[in-house]
């Protein structure tokens, strides 16, 4: 029983520290993300589905990305090969930015890179999966199906692609999955239960443990968030009464915006600037 007791307790405590990955303001309730706070998770999927908002630009990205996908496994297919021998090329330089650079040999100098890809290796995925020839696509007809339902209607009708409008329909259901999605989470937003924290909390730490931050007037480095990242008051504007869009300041900032304190708050931060707290 005091071993089940302990454990839940130690439950409660993991809990406590557990803040919102992006604000770290609040303790996340887990309707919308585990790691992110409701609001926090509502404003990116905004962000998000906003690139998403006018089907023609999704229509036109789409074309875009498929045509720059022909022209890297074009590039992939004519390369030659490296000095050492090997074809198979740095997955992220190829996909980022078109250019092919030996995977082992980035390895082995830069003692890291991304997963290698071949064109072999490519040719035989799309065998596998979609059951079509990529060498042929790329020399016969220089694109590709949409994906493997497009490849399946396809293999059924070579005519396919002369009236193919699986593109369009793609464009149009990712169009509706973020609009749709978008709906959904502004309703369960509604039954948001995130605690937020009284107090402002920051996300660096040095290397004895301790957060710091900096000023958002002057940018003086401020060493005073704890070791829970949870910034003291005499650096919290609020603390002194005072009603800014700031979080933190340092001492002399606050100095300069005294005269807006209430009398007693006022003559708090005098005795704290008086034997140097601030």
């Amino acid at each position: 029983m005091k071993g089940l007791l302990n454990e839940n307790n130690r439950e409660k405590n993991l809990f406590k520290s557990y803040y919102c990955e992006g604000c770290k303001q609040r303790k996340p309730c887990g309707k919308l993300n585990q790691g992110f706070c409701c609001p926090c998770q509502f404003q990116m999927e905004q962000e998000k589905a906003q690139e998403y908002s006018d089907y023609r630009q999704v229509y036109q990205r789409k074309v875009k990305e498929s045509k720059e996908y022909i022209q890297q496994l074009q590039l992939l297919k004519n390369y030659p090969g490296c000095n050492c021998g090997s074809k198979e090329v740095d997955a992220y330089h190829l996909y980022q930015a078109s250019k092919l650079i030996c995977q082992p040999c980035l390895m082995s100098k830069e003692r890291g890179a991304s997963g290698p890809i071949s064109f072999l290796e490519k040719q035989k995925w799309y065998q596998r999966y979609w059951k079509i020839d990529l060498t042929e696509w790329l020399e016969k007809y220089n694109s590709l199906p949409i994906d493997a339902n497009c490849a399946r209607k396809w293999l059924k009708d070579k005519e396919h692609l002369n009236n193919c409008q699986c593109l369009e329909q793609k464009a149009h259901e990712l169009y509706l999955l973020f609009a749709n999605s978008l709906k959904n989470s502004k309703e369960r937003l509604k039954e948001c239960q995130c605690e937020t924290s009284p107090k402002w909390r920051v996300d660096y730490m040095d290397s004895g443990g301790s957060g710091w931050i900096y000023c958002e007037i002057c940018e003086t480095r401020i060493r005073s968030a704890g070791h829970h990242g949870v910034i003291k008051n005499r650096n919290d504007p609020r603390f002194w009464g005072l009603n800014v869009k700031e979080k933190v300041l340092c001492g002399n900032c606050l100095e300069s915006k005294k005269e807006n304190m209430p009398p007693l708050r006022r003559a708090e931060f005098n005795r704290y600037r008086k034997v140097g707290r601030l």
